[in-house]
């Protein structure tokens, strides 16, 4: 707030009100201008570069949490940095792409459309291409004239550059903060458009970019740039392409974000390569494959145990993708009448298990809520026989969503606090918790109708006592005689069933409520309606649901 006759500006207090929320000029060149310590200013800055690899990293960091209101605080100050103390107009096209990417996973397609046009098309303009083309010109230029020197008078007063020299790379470990290129923006674009389904623009940006690194000798970005066509091959279906991309990329660089994520990737690639091999044999080699990634990541992790917060994320992504293919199978060979599958998806189920206490560990989040639906869905598998272990399976299954919905909450809270979900906001928490809610429904719709064909199967069935022995017409031993039975009658079954039912109607309705989702939406529909005619069904009353 400013004082003496200064425009007030205010900035938005709670995550929700971000949402349209515009730095004006005004404000910028308020902060711009400021002298005051705890304004955002080029004063307080210090080093813009520095401030804006942790804004890149929160971004991302918040995002893979799902936590999208949290991220366009951030978005803002990356837009103002890039824009205003950088003077970086690609930078600001960048955070418009990433607010529209936000805007359109929370479900605001008029807001990520402006976002989208405010970002602009991207493409250089004539001058632009003619600077662009004569700097690669100098470059290559250059290049030559140096590559001749080194040949003819050596380096370092005579001396050869050895062979281990030339293959030298920094240590993995320290990044080097250097000033933004405008390559790098141009990668990010890309990475930006990828994300919104744009291929062909990534593809041509990422393809400028690679020549521009190329000329600067930039190993960095000719390998970020393989990375993102090596995803773009794969999207459209060419994974051997991809692999050859992606092993490409990882010949350039070792840096240690990169390499986490260029090996993710590539497991990901040899995995679906594996899948569409014909043979009974292509599941093992897909899960092989995912488990030798996952063996790396844990030889990495044994060296450098500091790194558990970055790594352990990652092996629990590529053990749920070998559990998640599992799973397909094992239900595919169940309805086939084979047995064969039991011993993997045994196994997988236990790594289940390990993964969610790894990821309890690390204090949970979006993917344990994830983890624990899947461990849910494996736990469904094999069906028991007998009524009583089909009962006790849907039972420890609702123990695991009991512990979905508790993990699921506590996201909703960190992102919205205590306020109701936002209206026409789809947030990505209240999707996760939607999703429990709705399998929670389905469990307990399952466990009701189990009840009612076999009420006694984990409890014992109520003793009947004997025949009272009474005199003239008095009725009262009679009726206390009948007492006892009413635990045991089917009109108290059906009552006790019916309070599965309820609690499964008020599943479905809390999902209902949770989310704008229209997949979700409908799946709550079908679930209500399915409890509705339960509930009808046990007084007799088959109503239309």
């Amino acid at each position: 707030e400013g004082g003496g006759g200064e425009e007030v500006y205010r900035i938005p207090t709670i995550p929700e009100d971000w949402i349209g929320w515009e730095m004006g000029e005004a404000f910028c060149s308020r902060c711009m201008s400021s002298k005051e310590l705890d304004v955002l200013s080029p004063r307080t800055i210090g080093k813009p570069e520095l401030l804006v690899a942790y804004l890149e990293w929160a971004v991302g960091a918040l995002t893979r949490q799902g936590l999208q209101l949290q991220t366009l605080p951030f978005i803002r100050v990356y837009e103002f940095v890039g824009g205003h103390v950088m003077k970086n107009p690609g930078m600001v096209s960048l955070a418009k792409l990433w607010e529209g990417r936000v805007y359109a996973d929370l479900g605001l397609k008029e807001e990520a459309e402006k976002s989208r046009a405010a970002a602009g098309s991207l493409e250089l303009d004539p001058a632009q291409e003619r600077e662009f083309e004569q700097h690669i010109r100098q470059r290559e230029m250059l290049r030559t004239a140096t590559a001749a020197s080194q040949q003819n008078q050596g380096l370092d007063g005579g001396r050869t550059q050895s062979a281990a020299e030339r293959n030298a790379k920094p240590d993995p470990w320290i990044r080097i903060l250097r000033p933004v290129q405008e390559h790098e923006v141009w990668v990010r674009q890309a990475e930006a458009k990828y994300l919104e389904g744009d291929s062909k623009k990534a593809k041509q940006m990422l393809t400028r970019a690679l020549k521009y690194a190329k000329s600067n000798e930039d190993e960095l970005g000719e390998g970020q740039c393989l990375h993102l066509l090596s995803k773009l091959a794969g999207l459209e279906g060419h994974t051997s392409h991809a692999i050859q991309l992606e092993l490409e990329a990882q010949a350039y660089t070792n840096v240690f974000e990169f390499w986490c994520e260029s090996c993710t990737h590539l497991a990901d690639m040899m995995a679906q390569e594996a899948l569409t091999v014909f043979g009974g044999h292509s599941l093992d080699d897909a899960t092989s494959v995912l488990a030798s990634a996952d063996d790396t990541f844990g030889q990495v992790l044994k060296d450098k145990p500091n790194l558990a917060n970055d790594i352990t994320p990652l092996r629990a992504a590529l053990r749920m993708k070998a559990a998640a293919l599992t799973l397909s199978n094992s239900v595919r060979q169940n309805s086939m009448g084979s047995s064969l599958w039991q011993k993997a998806h045994a196994e997988h189920r236990a790594a289940m298990d390990g993964v969610c206490e790894e990821l309890s560990a690390l204090g949970g989040g979006q993917q344990l809520v994830q983890a624990l639906l899947l461990r849910c869905q494996m736990s469904e598998l094999p069906a028991a026989e007998d009524p009583a272990g089909r009962q006790t399976r849907l039972l420890e299954c609702l123990a695991l969503l009991d512990k979905a919905e508790e993990e699921a909450r506590k996201n909703c809270r960190v992102s919205r606090g205590a306020n109701p979900p936002p209206k026409g906001v789809c947030l990505a928490v209240d999707r996760d918790l939607a999703w429990v809610k709705l399998e929670q429904s389905r469990l307990l719709c399952d466990l009701c109708e189990e009840k009612r064909q076999h009420p006694w199967a984990l409890e014992p069935r109520p003793a009947i006592p004997p025949f009272p022995e009474i005199e003239g017409r008095d009725s009262t031993a009679i009726l206390n005689y009948m007492d006892p039975l009413s635990a045991s009658s089917e009109g108290a079954i059906v009552n006790r069933a019916a309070k599965l039912e309820e609690k499964a109607l008020l599943a479905a309705g809390t999902a209902l409520d949770l989310t704008s989702d229209q997949r979700l939406r409908v799946r709550a529909r079908a679930s209500v309606g399915r409890c509705l005619v339960l509930l009808s069904s046990a007084v007799g009353q088959i109503d239309r649901a």
